[in-house]
């Protein structure tokens, strides 16, 4: 075989690309917890003293510079974590490649040993504050965790650190009201120092929207009880607590909001809907059922088109709403009433479409067949008018 040449490079040139490695040993003894050939490995130097980074008494770092503590932590070998926080705790404070710490790691995990290990280093206090890539801190992360014990544990760490938003603009409060931690929220907002109370939180990311969507009633209590004014604020599209709750089909959500106060009811959205709407569009008959239990003059709220709630959900297709607010006395006067255009709800459930809805509408003797919209058209003619176009369609998709 000819001998090939390979270009001699510089020494600039020879470290491209080069990663940073521990020894090889250190490294298989930390992931297999073999606490004997790790302590072995950390009291040994390399050979030739070249190959490797530097031993024992520095930190050594592999290609995505976790430590041997990241390492240790996040394969749960819990005699060497506790080994490393008592001989090295300075290694509590590095972060790797993705900006975690062993804390993080451990937080992440919702172990509560490791953690506890790691909060019993020297200076852990100054790691409590300190974020990743992601900008979360181990408290951040530990509430994305299934586990209540580890936050309160990060929290009775230290109640003055300071804590900010992450990178979703999430903050602490928002994370344990979406987790449904009724006491880690209240934990939160009765910290005197209120370093990290309610911090972060805005309109786009609200405590109280994030309990609604996860359904946590116990949560939207104590927010009431601590945290009254996060009712009031709404999201980019509007919509405040009520909304959400009346979207979602969050029925004892709507009744408890509806109980502390009757005002969410009549708030539009950027849309121009009210809490009523949505659940009318929804098809959620209990929920149209409390609301107008609770607030009965809702039933007279309007869209922007001047729909009411038999028109939204003619619109929508929701045949069974539809049939459901048919069999209420109170809603008779909304049968048919005439949105912006003339149409009443058989006008719209004709023009989307809806042939069930058109039905249910159609075999109700109080619901006028012979009412006109703006353009003279009653709901037959549209629905004729309809035929008439599908059936020219379809000759003109044949004749091609």
């Amino acid at each position: 075989m000819p001998e090939t040449n390979f270009p001699s490079l510089s020494e600039d040139e020879q470290s491209y690309g080069t990663a940073e490695f521990m020894d090889p040993e250190l490294y298989r003894a930390t992931t297999e917890g073999d606490i004997l050939e790790f302590i072995r490995a950390m009291e040994t130097s390399p050979a030739d003293g070249s190959h490797y980074n530097p031993p024992a008494t520095c930190v050594q770092l592999g290609p995505q510079k976790n430590t041997v503590l990241h390492i240790a932590t996040n394969f749960e070998h819990y005699e060497i974590v506790k080994l490393v926080c008592k001989d090295l705790p300075y290694l509590a404070a590095e972060k790797n490649a993705k900006g975690d710490t062993a804390l993080h790691i451990a937080a992440r995990s919702g172990n509560s040993w490791l953690v506890a290990l790691l909060l019993d280093c020297d200076h852990i206090k100054e790691v409590l504050s300190e974020q990743n890539e992601d900008g979360n801190t181990a408290l951040h992360e530990a509430l994305c965790c299934c586990c209540e014990e580890v936050p309160r544990m990060l929290i009775d760490k230290d109640r003055n650190v300071s804590y900010s938003v992450n990178k979703e603009g999430k903050s602490l409060l928002y994370l344990a009201a979406e987790a449904g931690y009724a006491s880690i929220v209240r934990l939160l907002l009765e910290n005197p120092v209120g370093n990290y109370s309610i911090g972060g939180s805005s309109k786009y990311n609200s405590p109280v929207h994030a309990a609604i969507l996860g359904r946590n009633i116990d949560v939207l209590k104590v927010l009431w009880e601590k945290y009254e004014s996060s009712f009031h604020m709404k999201c980019e599209e509007g919509r405040n607590p009520l909304h959400y709750a009346t979207y979602i089909g969050f029925v004892e959500g709507v009744n408890f909001l509806l109980n502390k106060s009757c005002a969410f009811a009549y708030q539009r959205d950027k849309h121009g809907l009210f809490p009523i709407h949505i659940a009318s569009s929804e098809g959620h008959t209990a929920i149209i059922q409390d609301m107008l239990c609770h607030c009965p003059d809702s039933r007279e709220l309007l869209t922007l088109e001047f729909h009411n709630i038999l028109h939204v959900a003619a619109k929508s297709g929701k045949a069974k709403a539809v049939s459901f607010m048919l069999k209420m006395f109170e809603l008779q006067k909304l049968l048919n009433e005439r949105d912006g255009d003339g149409n009443t709800p058989l006008h719209v459930a004709t023009i989307y479409a809806n042939a069930e809805t058109v039905s249910t509408l159609t075999w109700d003797e109080r619901v006028n067949l012979e009412l006109e919209n703006n353009e003279s058209f009653t709901a037959l003619d549209i629905a004729e008018k309809y035929m008439e176009t599908a059936e020219s369609f379809r000759k003109m998709s044949f004749a091609t």
